[in-house]
């Protein structure tokens, strides 16, 4: 209850915004729209927006208060992250999201705001990786390279790293052939070299998932990392220092077997 009435309240804050965008979302859709609150999006306000009774994309608006544009940068460093502003957000999504629709590993976009404070993706059939993970049909290690091989061609067709990558920012189509990518609100800290931020987005998925994971997963660690580094991770990340992106990967490297599988193929 608690959280829905969070959850409430927190839409409150996108309402006006709404009402004033809705006009021009029905002319891209053809038809009168009409809107309904969406899961994730972190601080912003996401709803699924429906044209004629069907799914006709993902609208995502800023939201001012989170990191008020003006907000200096060194006031917005999160460990290897950098927060961004809202009308950043929005360019940062609009930008990955043209650059990656083409090769199947983003949402296509479909509108952006004159104001750049909102934008429209295309809608995606199917459930996050993670609820895939949680309905018993993929084990976390096996989502984890699933999503590891769909980062790798991410950083190699789009040509930047995604910084919130997670089983939870992956969503899977019904058969879960095809992996896309979403959620792209933060972005690398300036002092980080583009290969440490690539090798971010591989540690962090496998950070998010190790406290849901059970104790047979956790158990496998040293075989599945491994793994991953032998298959997925490329080589040219390997031993690079992760002394800048610890602070965002505190489960990881104090779980001794974790960290001591780490650091075969890092400097930990």
């Amino acid at each position: 209850m608690h959280r829905a009435l969070k959850r409430r309240r927190h839409y409150r804050g996108g309402a006006v915004r709404l009402a004033q965008v809705l006009p021009s979302l029905a002319a891209v859709c053809g038809g009168p729209v009409s809107v309904r609150r969406g899961r994730g999006g972190g601080h912003d306000y996401v709803y699924f927006v429906e044209c004629v009774g069907r799914p006709a994309g993902v609208l995502r608006i800023a939201n001012p208060a989170y990191v008020p544009e003006g907000t200096p940068a060194e006031a917005r460093l999160n460990g290897p992250r950098l927060k961004l502003t809202p009308r950043e957000r929005v360019a940062r999504e609009w930008r990955l999201c043209e650059a990656g629709w083409r090769h199947d590993l983003t949402p296509r976009p479909l509108w952006r705001s004159e104001a750049g404070d909102a934008l429209l993706n295309s809608y995606l059939e199917g459930s996050r990786l993670y609820d895939c993970v949680q309905a018993g049909r993929i084990s976390f290690w096996d989502a984890i390279e699933r999503a590891a091989e769909r980062a790798t061609l991410f950083h190699t067709r789009v040509g930047e790293a995604h910084m919130d990558l997670s089983l939870f920012n992956v969503y899977a189509d019904e058969g879960m052939g095809v992996l896309t990518l979403i959620d792209f609100e933060l972005s690398p800290n300036p002092a980080l070299s583009a290969e440490e931020a690539r090798l971010f987005d591989y540690l962090n998925l496998v950070e998010m998932a190790y406290k849901e994971m059970p104790a047979a997963e956790h158990r496998a660690a040293p075989e599945r990392l491994e793994r991953l580094f032998a298959t997925y991770v490329p080589r040219g990340l390997h031993g690079l220092p992760v002394a800048r992106l610890a602070p965002k990967l505190p489960r990881l490297l104090a779980d001794a077997t974790f960290r001591a599988a780490l650091a075969r193929h890092l400097t930990v």
